[in-house]
């Protein structure tokens, strides 16, 4: 006997054939994610847009693959409004601020700290990050536990059950230091797993042999903490799928997402009101901003 509730709290004990159960509460996001309260091209300096943030309700900031440079986007005016370099070129792949002071991570790991000052940027220092695995590509910060998030898109090699493994770091932004046990720790067949126990439909591929397979990837690109909640968004740009687990690591929603409408999400960040915001990378159209209000 499975419980489906949005508003239920995560765990409720069911008496089945004389055995104590324990099902998840499932939910859902706070979002229509088909539907998009508005959408915002981006010129084509920003083509490869890898990652956002945000500044304050009415602007983000965003960086793009192979430049380190921060450009400051206005929501109200739908443009670039400011463009700062902050260190060499590079393949950036994660953004993200707390308080005055952005951080940006490479792919290898080299995180810049930098904050905005008159008309241009004061660069604090950079530091390598050293994770068992490489391919580093979100960073969000946890603002109830001041920590950023670090989500490598890389797995680990080896035996099967390592690279079924998908683990999120925390770097403490106050002492600069990478915490070396992961915060939170998945594994894709946990997550199909408990899709499956929801009721939720799992992507399927056909193998060589004409076996149904699990198409999930989870490799994640972005992750981002919803404000005032423990949800915690893990989007992996190579299968399209936004996954919504709590601290637990527990699932509350998988959602596959729409390849017309996200041809390649790189990013997800959160304004002050709640909203979301979810980046896409140019393919066949431009790169665009997503912007998703509360729907409750």
């Amino acid at each position: 006997m499975i419980v489906l509730a949005i508003h239920a709290r995560r765990t409720c004990a069911l008496i089945a054939a004389g055995s104590l159960l324990i099902a998840a509460a499932f939910q859902t996001s706070h979002f229509d994610l088909a539907k998009p309260d508005r959408v915002y091209e981006l010129p084509s300096e920003l083509l490869e847009v890898s990652a956002l943030t945000d500044v304050d309700e009415h602007t983000v900031a965003c960086v793009q693959d192979e430049a380190a440079m921060l450009y400051l986007y206005d929501l109200r005016e739908g443009r670039v409004v400011k463009r700062l370099a902050f260190g060499p070129p590079g393949d950036m792949e994660g953004l993200t601020r707390v308080g005055d002071v952005y951080h940006a991570i490479r792919s290898d790991g080299m995180l810049y700290r930098f904050s905005i000052e008159g008309s241009g940027v004061r660069v604090r220092d950079s530091i390598l990050l050293s994770l068992p695995m490489g391919n580093i590509e979100g960073l969000g910060y946890d603002e109830a536990r001041d920590r950023v998030l670090v989500s490598p898109k890389e797995i680990q090699k080896g035996e099967k059950e390592l690279r079924d493994r998908r683990a999120i770091y925390a770097y403490d932004p106050r002492t600069r230091k990478l915490d070396p046990e992961p915060a939170l720790e998945l594994t894709v067949s946990d997550v199909i797993s408990q899709a499956r126990t929801a009721g939720w439909p799992i992507p399927m591929r056909t193998t060589d042999k004409g076996r149904q397979v699990p198409a999930l990837k989870l490799r994640f690109s972005s992750v981002a903490v919803e404000p005032g909640t423990d949800r915690i968004y893990l989007l992996s740009a190579v299968d399209r799928t936004l996954l919504i687990v709590d601290r637990l690591g527990r699932l509350l929603a998988l959602h596959q997402l729409d390849a017309k409408l996200y041809p390649k999400p790189e990013g997800i960040t959160f304004l002050p009101s709640g909203a979301v915001l979810i980046s896409n990378e140019g393919k066949s159209s431009a790169p665009n901003l997503l912007l998703f209000k509360r729907s409750r």
